[in-house]
């Protein structure tokens, strides 16, 4: 139950390029005279954006620890999660203090926060040879506070040599805003600006099934079902798509939560009609939704 709760990692095209942009920032982090290189992972929710920003870091620490002496005491990336109200200086710098472990960042009687942690946060990155930083959630910012967000994060790009990855739905047009000084815009196919990674959903039709087989066979054959015959879930592909509208985080809940259905009712194989039984998606096909 525990295993088919949270199976293998599906190396979608967005995974396998995110260990290609860790090899990249990893050539282009350390002091650079144009300014440290900057990235977004951008596209709809549901889509796994936070598992390829998460694929990002550990492929970057992975490959810190590989090319450097061993250190116990370096911290080469620091994942936030953008603050739900950065008004000033102040707030933006307790996310990295409480990554850090600071302990003293809330006032003991009243809960509040009564420190700037910037100073404390700068040294600890440049002692500890931080080299990227991952912000997540930035769509969650309002236009009032992007200046103040961004304007903390090139304070620190610029202060600790860090490069930056910001991941949300709009990322790429709120940071190419938000650093231009202006309010952020509607995603759009322009080009220009930060370079972005794109997760999307993943398509199925006649004419384009391949990439969305290939993801389904993978789940196949992760199952350990006792009645699973290896094929039997690429059968029900065109279903799944039809469930999920392609995207990654409810595909991954449904095969997940009906592989356990599965197991409790002792029929230890994924049916159709076992999809259907399922509570997860909110999409036009859904059976679930009332026609």
């Amino acid at each position: 139950m525990l295993y088919h709760a949270a199976m293998q990692t599906v190396q979608t095209p967005p995974m396998a390029k995110a260990l290609t942009l860790a090899r990249r920032l990893w050539l282009a982090s350390g002091p650079r005279s144009e300014g440290q290189l900057h990235l977004a992972v951008d596209g709809p929710g549901e889509t796994g954006m936070t598992t390829v920003l998460r694929k990002i870091g550990r492929a970057f620490e992975g490959i810190v620890h590989a090319q450097l002496p061993a250190d116990a005491t370096r911290i080469p990336v620091i994942h936030i999660n953008a603050p739900l109200a950065p008004s000033s200086k102040l707030d933006m710098s307790i996310p990295f203090a409480e990554f850090l472990g600071f302990r003293h960042t809330k006032d003991p009687e009243t809960g509040g926060r009564s420190t700037d942690m910037t100073g404390p946060v700068c040294h600890v990155m440049k002692t500890r040879r931080t080299r990227l930083v991952l912000v997540d959630g930035i769509d969650r910012l309002d236009n009032s506070e992007l200046s103040t967000a961004f304007d903390y994060f090139g304070y620190l790009a610029a202060e600790c040599d860090v490069c930056f990855v910001y991941c949300g739905t709009g990322a790429r047009e709120i940071a190419n805003d938000a650093r231009h000084g202006k309010h952020p815009s509607p995603p759009s196919s322009g080009s220009g600006g930060i370079p972005t990674l794109p997760v999307l959903p993943i398509p199925y039709s006649p004419d384009d099934h391949a990439l969305f087989h290939e993801i389904v066979k993978f789940f196949d054959q992760s199952l350990r079902l006792h009645h699973h015959t290896p094929g039997d879930l690429l059968s029900l592909a065109e279903h799944l798509h039809r469930r999920t509208g392609g995207y990654m985080k409810p595909l991954s809940q449904l095969i997940c939560h009906s592989a356990q259905e599965a197991i409790e009712t002792g029929a230890e194989a994924i049916t159709a009609e076992l999809l259907d039984n399922q509570l997860v998606g909110a999409f036009n096909e859904d059976p679930l939704l009332p026609g």
